[in-house]
């Protein structure tokens, strides 16, 4: 019997987690909140009322236990604004299930900002720019729950760096129940304050991660 297994994609808004990490290559079980907004708000992604976001949170909640009932392998987005991903997570797992994470952002919160306006410009979803800087910095702030499996549920993490345009995110971070085993040269500044690691906290993981 194969593995039940939970995927979850997260990140701020304009990382590059639909572009990169498309719910549909994980598992045939998918929601994208935002897509299922714009689909009950007339496909449009502007002005969602909150009553359709309201809605929408139910459903994705439904949706995690309908997969848990059923046993079935499932895929979620989210920008990891708030501590329910874990709590679902924590769920799934008590369930049988793996749960990995992969994560995407960029260096700045104004190259976040710059992406969504762009997208918002094609037709995309967007937000305030308020509205996405504090987006941004509750995502980055729960990023260190998702690295200890005991408070986050996630036994696979995998973060990656998007900030080069002309060319694929690059992994710079996977753990594996809580334990470290890729840390890539040139470690990302965002990535080292959003975990609180001081140069020697980084240069210590490293000559961990060799013996």
């Amino acid at each position: 019997m194969p593995a039940r297994r939970m995927f979850i994609v997260a990140g701020p808004p304009g990382g590059g987690k639909s572009s990169f990490f498309a719910l549909s290559g994980f598992a045939g079980h998918a929601f994208n909140a935002d897509d299922r907004a714009a689909e009950l708000n007339g496909g449009s992604y502007e002005n969602i009322p909150t009553s359709v976001r309201a809605v929408v949170n139910r459903e994705f909640e439904e949706f995690v236990h309908a997969n848990i009932r059923a046993g079935k392998s499932f895929a979620l987005e989210t920008t990891l604004r708030s501590g329910i991903t874990f709590e679902q997570a924590k769920l799934t797992r008590e369930n049988g299930f793996r749960v990995s994470m992969f994560y995407i952002a960029l260096d700045t919160v104004e190259r976040h900002i710059e992406r969504v306006m762009r997208r918002a410009a094609r037709g995309g979803h967007s937000a305030s720019e308020s509205t996405l800087r504090r987006i941004h910095a509750s995502s980055l702030g729960n990023l260190p729950t998702a690295l200890i499996p005991d408070k986050s549920g996630i036994e696979i993490v995998q973060i990656y760096d998007n900030s080069r345009s002309e060319s694929r995110p690059g992994l710079v971070l996977e753990t594996r129940r809580g334990r470290i085993v890729r840390l890539a040269d040139g470690f990302p500044e965002w990535l080292q304050r959003a975990l609180g690691w001081t140069q020697h906290d980084l240069e210590r993981h490293r000559r961990e991660l060799i013996t």
